[in-house]
């Protein structure tokens, strides 16, 4: 059984916790009159604080990734489902413009003993256990093909530096918009201009442009990125729906025909990298039994422009031991079985066989070649 305390996360856990919960009170977040005039397009004050975040946070992490100081490629990304994500958009929203309180803010409100925060604390709970005793029928609604690696880059096709200038000059744009009708309205409610304000401005607006720079041809780049990943299991559904534009490549300076090839994959020598065409529409997913070969092949292609490229996460031996051999898992709700059930096809799609507990050594063993 698990702790019900853990001391450790509390370390950091509680103290940007009660942080977090104080700026949403001093930005006026716990008083649902500041949010539902945010709904009714009278007062950005919500607009306004969400934005500085986003920007501040984003080009904290692009430029600390840049610079190395931040391996991106461990930051949790959380899977993209849309169909579920966009039927729980509808639901919290309309519960957000009801109570003019998301879960943040309701707490918020609470903790300064408003009874509305209460009142949406207590609804909160209530959904989250009419949604558990229902999930056997809402699971099914769930049961899509997660994106564990979407992201707004990749979907634009364009670079991390560009999605983030053009987020910046979009959040720009809002808040220059929300301010004009705020004046217009009246409800403006810091009408002078503070130098700070301005340097700060012009600090991200020079730290956005920058950011669309790319790097140089000379200078490869210092941390990994999630976008340049694809986890074995999405390769395996791309491979299964036969995507558009998907080509992948087996990187190697010698050819094995008694080693396991993943099916659809050629074969290319890391000394052809730099005379491989591609188009930009391209997905190209590079592996090899040694990453280091394609880590260093996926790097000058993205060199040379390939948007798309990326490199199997794990390499080869990722690829054997989750989709060749998943584990099957101990019994669980109708949600996880429904979830493994789509691992098992994939798995046999592909020639595998589920495993019911990982065997020593098993992911590591050499597949014999198999190229369907």
């Amino acid at each position: 059984m698990a702790p019900l305390f853990e001391v450790a996360p509390a370390v950091t856990a509680v103290p940007v916790g009660l942080a977090f919960g104080a700026a949403l009170e001093r930005a006026g977040f716990g008083v649902p009159r500041t949010i539902a005039a945010q709904l009714a397009g009278r007062d950005f004050t919500v607009m306004k604080v969400m934005f500085s975040a986003i920007i501040t946070a984003m080009l904290g992490l692009f430029w600390a990734g840049r610079f190395g100081w931040l391996d991106l490629s461990r930051l949790a990304l959380p899977p993209t489902d849309l169909q579920p994500q966009l039927i729980g958009a509808v639901i919290f929203g309309a519960g957000f413009a009801i109570a003019s309180l998301c879960p943040g803010t309701a707490c918020v409100a609470a903790g300064t003993g408003r009874r509305d925060g209460l009142a949406t604390i207590a609804g909160l709970f209530a959904g989250t256990l009419v949604t558990a005793e229902l999930w056997p029928l809402l699971g099914r609604v769930a049961e899509n093909r997660l994106r564990a690696d979407a992201t707004l880059p990749h979907d634009l096709g364009l670079s991390s530096g560009v999605t983030v200038a053009l987020l910046v000059l979009i959040a720009f744009g809002a808040l220059g918009v929300g301010g004009y009708i705020e004046r217009r309205v009246g409800t403006e409610r810091n009408p002078v201009r503070h130098s700070a304000h301005v340097v700060l401005t012009t600090i991200a607006a020079v730290l956005a442009l920058f950011a669309a720079v790319p790097l140089g041809a000379d200078e490869a780049p210092r941390t990994g990125s999630s976008v340049s990943d694809v986890a074995p299991l999405d390769l395996a559904r791309w491979i299964h729906d036969r995507r558009a534009g998907l080509r992948v490549i087996e990187v190697s300076d010698q050819v094995d025909t008694m080693l396991y090839q993943i099916p659809g994959a050629i074969h290319l020598a890391s000394t052809d990298v730099d005379t491989l065409s591609f188009s930009p529409d391209e997905t190209i997913v590079l592996y090899s039994k040694a990453t280091t070969l394609s880590s260093d092949a996926l790097t000058r292609l993205q060199r040379r422009g390939a948007i798309g490229a990326r490199q199997l996460r794990g390499g080869l031996s990722a690829w054997e031991q989750e989709v060749l051999s998943p584990v099957i898992p101990p019994a669980t709700d109708s949600a996880g079985n429904a979830d493994f059930a789509r691992i098992r096809s994939l798995s046999n799609y592909f020639g595998g066989r589920p495993v019911a507990q990982r065997i020593p050594g098993e992911g590591r063993r050499q597949r014999r070649r198999n190229t369907c």
